[in-house]
């Protein structure tokens, strides 16, 4: 399924990140992305555990089955891009965007995010299971069926959204 990419020379694969569009079935497993604007670019089923992200612009991407797994981003933004069955599990985000994207079926499970925005963003059927959320917005977006089991929230805002729709652990409260 993935595309061993480990030993090859990483000059070339950042090269052709920013000069193709669409990528299948890469491995970008701990590479660092610092101040790369990635926007617009589509990845289908491609790895990028432990990677790092930071200052890096992923705006308008269109990600499918990748996974993000123990990846880091850092003052980054996803502003509306379209990231559907996707795991960001025990990742760390961190000043980051994902504002006006459309978020279906995606894990993250496990995250640790602080300052975060998911504004305006359409979490369908996502999970958030055992998350730490901390200075996090979810103002007016669409959670039916999104999984807050567990999670350790401070100073996190549900304004305007559906948090009825949404599933939470017994006794658990948005507020």
């Amino acid at each position: 399924m993935f595309t061993a990419t480990q030993d090859a020379d990483r000059a070339l694969i950042m090269e052709s990140l920013s000069r193709d569009s669409t990528f299948h079935s890469l491995d970008l497993s701990g590479f660092e992305f610092r101040g790369m604007n990635l926007s617009g670019k589509t990845f289908i089923a491609c790895r990028f555990s432990r990677a790092i992200f930071s200052g890096s612009i992923l705006d308008s991407c269109r990600i499918r089955m990748c996974f993000f797994d123990f990846s880091r981003f850092s003052s980054c933004s996803l502003i509306g891009s379209d990231i559907q069955f996707s795991c960001f599990s025990g990742a760390h985000l961190n000043d980051t965007t994902f504002e006006n994207s459309d978020l279906l079926h995606d894990n993250f499970n496990g995250l640790l995010a602080a300052q975060v925005s998911f504004n305006d963003s359409d979490l369908y059927n996502s999970r958030f299971v055992m998350a730490t959320l901390k200075d996090t917005n979810f103002q007016n977006c669409n959670l039916k069926k999104t999984m807050f089991f567990q999670t350790t929230r401070e100073k996190v805002s549900f304004k305007s959204s559906n948090t009825r729709e949404a599933i939470f652990g017994k006794g658990e409260d948005p507020e």
